[in-house]
């Protein structure tokens, strides 16, 4: 099809964690990112965007307790500083959340969001879950 949209981060396999779990929440969070992405630059209706910015949302809580939850299973060292960055990107979303349905996805917060949104799940992955990894195969 060519009216696919490009995507807006692709997976790639250096960022596995190796734990199934928090990997196939990572894939997913990939796709619901697309997906909002899309919604946002093809302008699906503030209605929908708002549907799939509050389902990003509740995944993304779901996921970081999910996250914690294995981490302090293994005595990750660096759990409560981890906790602390996702406070601070669940806060990030929500600001953004907020934002859309106070103006509605106008050009410049879609580029915001764009900008956000592309960053935020890899670099918290390359920078900071990939220290699981680490730990992990310290501790093997």
């Amino acid at each position: 099809m060519g009216d696919e949209l490009p995507p807006i981060i692709t997976w790639d396999d250096a960022w596995t964690i190796g734990v199934d779990e928090i990997d196939e929440h990572h894939h997913k969070l990939v796709e619901m990112l697309q997906r909002l992405f899309g919604a946002l630059i093809t302008a699906q209706g503030e209605d929908y965007i708002k549907e799939v910015f509050l389902e990003l949302i509740d995944y993304t809580k779901y996921h970081f307790s999910r996250e914690e939850e294995i981490f302090e299973e293994h005595g990750f060292e660096e759990l409560e500083a981890h906790k602390e960055l996702h406070q601070e990107l669940v806060k990030q979303v929500l600001d953004f959340s907020q934002e859309i349905i106070a103006q509605g996805s106008s050009e410049e917060v879609s580029e915001e969001v764009y900008y956000f949104l592309r960053h935020w799940l890899a670099d918290h992955i390359i920078n900071e879950d990939l220290k699981f990894k680490a730990f992990l195969a310290g501790k093997a």
